[in-house]
């Protein structure tokens, strides 16, 4: 894996990790403490939409290291 790459992954498990932290304790402060149906929507979306991010980053990256990889094959 080139240090582009790794700079990118790690960006993007940075700033995942932030959004599922972030959208747990919502989702878990909305349920225990407020009781409020709208915030814990917004939580677990905030939380779901961030391990997209993360997977769809990690399937970027991926592909372009295999593609790296067969141009220098061919």
């Amino acid at each position: 894996m080139s240090k582009e790459q790794q700079n990118i992954l790690t960006f993007i498990k940075f700033f995942s990790g932030i959004g599922c932290t972030l959208g747990i304790l919502l989702f878990l402060m909305s349920v225990l403490l407020i009781d409020s149906y709208l915030l814990a929507v917004t939580g677990a979306t905030i939380l779901v939409i961030s391990m997209w991010i993360f997977g769809i980053g990690l399937f970027f990256v991926l592909i372009e290291g295999l593609s790296i990889k067969r141009h220098r094959i061919e």
